[in-house]
């Protein structure tokens, strides 16, 4: 008897110091990816873990995208997945903002071939934050405002798919205040 509670006892501390250990463990990525957080709010890059948090992730997405650092937020937008929508939504939403930013930044430089593409690009991002938050206000207002640059409009097919005669022309330009040719 004193053998079976000495080998309970013995499995009972085992099992102690291993969820210790755990939780040790657990505690441990909470405050390197806390101060992960805490360096990308201050402005400080810091690049999160591979297992890190969700949120750790986020903030890095935001951190690159408010420094227009598309390419590398766009690279980090996959580890989102499975994470609460909201996050997901915001990161797309800071995407389409920064995506917005370079599209303008092309019409001030007369670009409008590549502004043209930079807000399409935003458009998307908008559309991606709203399929993850359908209620999202600022990504509805931000979604019009790209619309409204940049109108979807269908465009020809290319050369030997189809009638080019039954092809209704394109009247208008994308960009307002762009006339290209009599309506």
């Amino acid at each position: 008897m004193r053998r079976l509670a000495f080998m309970a006892l013995l499995l009972c501390l085992a099992a102690s110091l291993a969820a210790t250990a755990w939780f040790g463990r657990a505690v441990w990525q909470d405050a390197r990816d806390n101060a992960a957080i805490r360096d990308l709010a201050a402005g400080r890059d810091a690049i999160p873990a591979a297992s890190a948090d969700p949120r750790a992730t986020h903030a890095r997405i935001l951190f690159l995208a408010w420094r227009d650092r598309l390419p590398e937020a766009q690279d980090r937008l996959p580890l989102l997945v499975g994470a609460p929508p909201e996050l997901l939504s915001e990161a797309s939403y800071a995407i389409g903002n920064a995506r917005m930013r370079a599209g303008f930044q092309q019409i001030e430089a007369g670009n409008f071939e590549n502004a043209e593409t930079e807000i399409s690009l935003a458009k998307t991002a908008y559309r991606d934050a709203l399929r993850a938050v359908p209620g999202f206000r600022d990504g509805k207002v931000n979604l019009d405002l790209a619309m409204r640059l940049v109108r979807d409009l269908p465009r020809p097919l290319a050369d030997g798919e189809s009638d080019p005669l039954a092809q209704p022309r394109r009247l208008w330009t994308d960009l307002p205040g762009l006339p290209r040719g009599a309506p």
